[in-house]
């Protein structure tokens, strides 16, 4: 294993994703041509991972991997887009997590059919706690949530940063006893809601910050963009209009920019309006990591609104 020091270690849900582009959603028992079909990884923290490595960032992923196809897929995918999982375990058993999407051309939407893959959970003890250490940012879903809270403990001891992503789908039993430990809280406006009561992210991002304080708070939301409050400022960041084809992976994207960004020391204001930039210029290809914009591209995207 690889003891090199990275910027961000992720622990978190990684995931196969079969992306299909097709003219329009099946009837049952039609049978029609789909104009696209990729097969790519996803999840998360795992996305997320990838798009802080194609921006520049160095990272580690540290979550268990299938022994199987999918699983070695998994990994393989990972490796591609710069993530080390040298600190990652291969399980004896169990398969990874799959999903098969649905993408509409002409409208965006989407159908999923997933599958929740059986791998054994990170145990507190597998957790390499040399890695985290010396790495800037832990970043975490709430996935393996006792490995996740002795890595965020161990963070927090050694002065790491600690980000976490609040999505919109599912909640993990028990996340909220995560929630001290965070430092850079970005989470969906719908877990924002269940997690503090208010609907309007304008009074959930505070209640936020009053429950939990964090450093920052971003409550995201799609194409109405995004919220973000520290102790001082409160700021918005609207999305950027794009032709999009897939939103797949948009809000992961989102987070391993926001985590670049940050990394870079930038204002708030700046940090925001890159990771949303790099958000919706993932939108342009089918697939949560196809279309991951490298900084260059993205700072470019950025000048034609600042001009």
């Amino acid at each position: 294993m690889s003891d090199t020091r990275v910027d961000i270690v992720g622990l978190g849900l990684a995931t196969i994703d079969i992306m299909t582009l097709i003219p329009r959603l099946p009837q049952p028992d039609e049978v029609f041509r789909a104009r696209r079909i990729l097969l790519e990884g996803g999840g998360p923290v795992a996305t997320a991972l990838a798009a802080a490595a194609k921006l520049g960032a160095t990272t580690a992923y540290l979550g268990p991997i299938a022994p199987t196809r999918w699983g070695s897929l998994t990994r393989a995918g990972l490796e591609a887009h710069g993530v080390d999982t040298s600190h990652a375990p291969t399980r004896t058993t169990g398969e990874q997590s799959v999903s098969v999407i649905l993408v509409d051309g002409p409208t965006g939407q989407r159908s999923i059919l997933y599958g929740s893959g059986e791998i054994q959970d990170l145990a507190p003890a597998e957790v390499p706690a040399e890695q985290i250490a010396a790495a800037r940012v832990l970043h975490l879903d709430g996935v393996h949530l006792e490995a996740a809270r002795h890595a965020a403990e161990i963070a927090r001891q050694a002065g790491v940063t600690v980000s976490f992503d609040g999505g919109a789908g599912e909640l993990w039993a028990g996340v909220e006893t995560l929630l001290p430990f965070v430092d850079l809280m970005v989470v969906a406006r719908r877990f924002a809601q269940q997690h503090t009561g208010h609907a309007d992210p304008l009074q959930a991002g505070p209640a936020l910050l009053e429950a939990y304080q964090p450093r920052q708070v971003v409550i995201t939301d799609g194409a109405q963009g995004c919220w973000y409050w520290d102790t001082r400022v409160y700021l918005h960041q609207p999305a950027f209009a794009i032709d999009a084809v897939d939103t797949t992976g948009a809000g992961d994207v989102f987070h391993g920019a926001y985590l670049y960004a940050f990394l870079q020391d930038w204002p708030a204001r700046r940090c925001l309006a890159f990771a949303a930039a790099a958000a919706a210029l993932k939108c342009r290809t089918l697939g949560g990591r196809t279309g991951i914009p490298t900084a260059g591209e993205t700072s470019r995207f950025l000048e034609t609104f600042d001009g």
